[in-house]
């Protein structure tokens, strides 16, 4: 297939990139570990019209994610607000870390599941883009409706890991415990030392994307192939998430209402 050719031959410069150390080596911080993804790894992967930053989500009831981690937004329809961001216009968390071991796989989890907490108003096939909604059927209707287009995505990238089979066994246990829920679990944890990757399947074992059924964890030994796997994967999850902005009126109400009587704007 010729898509896979030109795939494969886009993300070669990437995976050399990566082996010649340019990601994953010499960072003093987090944040310049996370810069460094950005633009080695996941810039060259992404669509303009996805924008990346390190940044915080918060939804409108004042929850935020944990701690600065790598965003995919919405670079086209989403609020300018810099590093403190509108869950809205949010589509995935990215953590990266140097090794993958119990102790940082925990934190990423919890900053995934911080992210996949949020709580926003779900899109529908009402949606036809972010900010232009169709009244078809009613607003009622839609928010009752099964279908929710704009599920959060989170992935955990690292450069060496524990053995997957062992990361794997620590996760489903902080699930039996309550300390993690399956639908806060992140959607990819990849280690491109070893070239493996461990994603959400089906009950047939295809990869789950937003619009299908997760089931069950799987891992795959993907070597020469982990980084075209990674790059469809990923611009094909995106593809399928359709995001609505936040309704503006109910702050802007808010303003004209606390300045109307004379005194400043409150939540």
């Amino acid at each position: 297939m010729l898509i896979l050719d030109a795939i494969r031959a886009h993300v070669a410069l990437i995976e050399e990139r990566i082996a010649a150390g340019q990601v994953f080596a010499g960072h003093e911080s987090r944040e310049g570990l996370q810069c460094a993804f950005i633009t080695h790894v996941l810039r060259p992967m992404l669509p303009l019209r996805y924008g990346l930053e390190v940044a915080r989500a918060f939804s409108m009831d004042d929850a935020t994610t944990k701690a600065d981690s790598i965003l995919i937004f919405d670079a086209i329809f989403a609020l300018p607000t810099g590093r403190l961001m509108p869950c809205e216009g949010v589509y995935a968390m990215c953590e990266v870390v140097p090794t993958l071991d119990e102790t940082t796989l925990a934190e990423a989890l919890g900053n995934v599941a911080s992210l996949k907490q949020l709580h926003r108003m779900k899109a529908t096939a009402h949606d036809v883009t972010p900010i232009h909604h169709l009244g078809i059927f009613g607003a009622r209707y839609a928010q009752l409706s099964d279908d929710k287009l704009n599920p959060y995505l989170g992935y955990i990238f690292a450069d060496q890991a524990a053995g997957p089979e062992h990361l794997l066994k620590v996760m489903r246990t902080m699930i039996e415990q309550d300390s993690l829920r399956p639908e806060h679990t992140p959607d990819a944890i990849v280690c491109f030392r070893d070239r493996w990757m461990v994603i959400r399947q089906t009950l047939s074992g295809d990869a789950a994307v937003p619009r299908s059924s997760f089931a069950k964890f799987g891992l795959l030994h993907a070597q020469a192939h982990l980084l075209p796997l990674l790059y469809t994967l990923i611009n094909a999850s995106l593809s399928q998430i359709q995001l609505r902005n936040p309704d503006l009126l109910r702050p802007l109400a808010a303003m004209t209402k606390a300045l109307r009587a004379g005194g400043p704007a409150k939540h």
